[in-house]
C-alpha cells in the first residue's frame, strides 16, 4: 500500500492560526438570545456544519419543511471538512460576520463561552418555561459542558461514544460466528490477537487487508478521542493535580505503547498503511481493505450510502477494555448553539428545536444521535445493529479532558503520536507534548 501520511505541519500552522483568531475574539459580556422577529418580519439564518454529506441531505430536507412552514424565513446551510471548520468559523467571527446556527464540539464550548461568543438557549423557542426546561429535554450527560452558571449554551445534535464495528464476512472468512457474543473480543490484548487473526498478505508478506488501525493523518480531536478511553482505562491523565502535564507518566507511556504503539512493532498497521478522508474517516474499512475499526453511531449511515454490502454484514462489539470487570469508554457530542452576534437568535433556537425534535428520524437518516430525551425508545433506534453494546458504553463513558487550551493540548499529543511511530521513542516523545502542554498552559 503507498505511504499517504500527511505531514505535521499544516496541522501545526493550524493549530497557530486557530490561537491567534481566538485572541482576537474579544471577550465579551454574555449576550441574552435577541427578541425574536416581528410576526411575517423576514428572516434569514445562516447555519454552519461541518461536512458529513450523509446529513446533508437530511439537514437540507428539514430546512425545506421549516421554510415551507414559516415562510418568512429562509436557511443557508454552509458545510466546510471538519478539519477546516474551526479555523474559517473563527476567521467569520472575528471579521465581524458570524454565523447563526453553529456546529461545535463539546470541548470547545468553556473556550467560546469565555469569549462571550454563544448566545444562551431561548427556552420558549424549545416550548419550555425555564432553562431547566430545555436541561430536562435532554438526557444526562448530553450537556455537561455546554451549561454555565445554569444556562444552557448548545444541544447536541450528535451525542456519540465509541464502539467496535466488524465485518461480519471477514470473521466468516476464519471461521468465527458473528452472531456469537463470545467472539467479541474483552481486552487490548484479544482485540490486538483478533486482528492479527483477521488480517490477510500477500505472497511477500505485505499487508494486503488489515484486521484494525486507527484513524490517521486527520485532526487532533479525531486523535483525542480514540486514545481517551485507553488514558481513562490506563489511568493516564493530560494535567495532573499540580496542573502540570502528565502526559508524560508512566501509566501514559504504557498506555501509547501497548494500544498505538504495538500497531508499528507487530507490523500491524500505522499511518503508512491507512487511507485518510477528512469526511468518511473509515474509508478502509467502507472499501473491505480493514476488518475492524473503533468508531461512533454516526458511521454505518455512510457505509448504507457508499458500501451496502459493508453495511449488511457490520456487527457491533464493545470498546476493548484493559480491565473488562471496571470497563471505562469515551463520550462526546458534536453540538449546535447559536453565535452572540447572531440578530435572530430566538428564531435560530426555534429551528434547532424542529431539527431534534425527532432523534428516531434523525438517527434513521444520519446516524447521528441527538440525546433528546426518549431517543433509546424511538423505532429507529430500537431496530439498530448493538444498541444494547453502545448502551453499555455510553454508561461507562466519559467526556474529554477540559481545558481552556484544549487545542493546544490536544496538537501535542497528537503530534507526539506521530513522532513515536516514526522514531519509535514513546517517552521522549510524550515529553515533548509534556513541554508544549506546559508552555500552552502558561501563556
Amino acid at each position: 500500500m503507498n505511504l499517504r501520511f500527511r505531514s505535521v505541519m499544516p496541522a501545526i500552522a493550524l493549530v497557530l492560526v486557530v490561537s491567534m483568531l481566538l485572541t482576537a475574539c474579544v471577550p465579551v459580556a454574555q449576550a441574552p438570545a435577541a427578541p425574536p422577529a416581528a410576526a411575517g418580519e423576514q428572516v434569514k439564518l445562516t447555519f454552519w456544519h461541518h461536512t458529513y454529506t450523509v446529513a446533508t441531505d437530511w439537514m437540507q430536507g428539514k430546512i425545506a419543511e421549516y421554510q415551507a412552514m414559516n415562510p418568512n424565513v429562509e436557511i443557508e446551510l454552509v458545510e466546510y471538512p471538519h478539519g477546516d471548520y474551526e479555523v474559517k468559523l473563527l476567521a467569520a467571527i472575528s471579521a465581524g460576520n458570524p454565523p447563526d446556527i453553529i456546529n461545535l464540539l463539546d470541548y470547545l464550548f468553556p473556550k467560546y463561552y469565555d469569549k462571550g461568543l454563544l448566545a444562551p438557549v431561548d427556552p420558549a423557542a424549545f416550548g419550555v418555561a425555564d432553562q431547566q426546561g430545555v436541561i430536562d429535554l435532554f438526557e444526562k450527560p448530553a450537556l455537561d459542558g455546554m451549561t454555565f452558571d445554569g444556562n444552557v449554551y448548545g444541544v447536541p445534535a450528535e451525542f456519540n461514544t465509541f464502539v467496535i464495528f466488524a465485518n461480519g464476512s471477514h470473521f466468516q472468512e476464519i471461521g468465527l460466528d458473528p452472531a456469537d457474543p463470545a467472539v467479541c473480543p474483552a481486552t487490548w490484548d484479544d482485540f490486538f490477537a483478533l486482528a492479527k487473526q483477521l488480517e490477510q498478505r500477500d505472497a511477500s508478506g505485505n499487508l494486503t487487508r488489515l484486521g484494525f488501525n486507527w484513524v490517521w493523518g486527520l485532526d487532533l480531536f479525531w486523535y483525542a478521542q480514540q486514545y481517551w478511553s485507553g488514558m481513562r482505562q490506563y489511568g493516564c491523565e493530560v494535567i495532573g493535580p499540580d496542573g502540570q502535564a502528565a502526559i508524560n507518566s508512566p501509566a501514559c507511556v504504557q498506555m501509547f505503547e501497548e494500544t498505538w504503539y504495538k500497531l508499528i512493532t507487530e507490523g500491524m498497521g500505522g499511518p503508512a498503511l491507512a487511507t485518510p478522508n477528512p469526511v468518511y474517516a473509515f474509508q478502509d474499512f467502507m472499501d473491505g481493505r480493514q476488518s475492524m475499526v473503533i468508531g461512533g453511531p454516526w458511521a454505518p449511515a455512510a457505509w448504507r450510502e457508499n458500501a451496502p454490502d459493508v453495511y449488511e454484514n457490520y456487527f457491533v462489539c464493545p470498546h476493548p477494555q484493559l480491565d473488562p470487570a471496571n470497563p471505562k469508554s469515551f463520550i462526546h457530542t458534536y453540538a449546535l448553539g447559536v453565535s452572540a452576534g447572531s440578530q435572530n437568535a430566538s428564531e435560530a433556537w426555534k429551528f434547532l428545536d424542529y431539527l431534534l425534535a425527532d432523534p428516531g428520524e434523525m438517527y434513521a437518516a444520519a446516524g447521528y444521535i441527538n440525546g433528546r430525551t426518549g431517543w433509546l425508545d424511538s423505532p429507529e433506534v430500537q431496530a439498530s445493529k448493538g444498541l444494547d453494546v453502545m448502551r453499555q458504553d455510553y454508561e461507562n463513558g466519559a467526556f474529554v479532558w477540559r481545558s481552556s487550551t484544549f487545542t493546544e493540548e490536544g496538537e501535542a499529543i497528537k503530534n507526539a503520536i506521530e513522532t513515536f511511530v516514526q522514531d519509535g521513542n514513546v517517552q521522549g516523545a510524550l515529553d515533548k507534548a509534556a513541554e508544549e502542554i506546559n508552555a500552552a498552559r502558561s501563556q
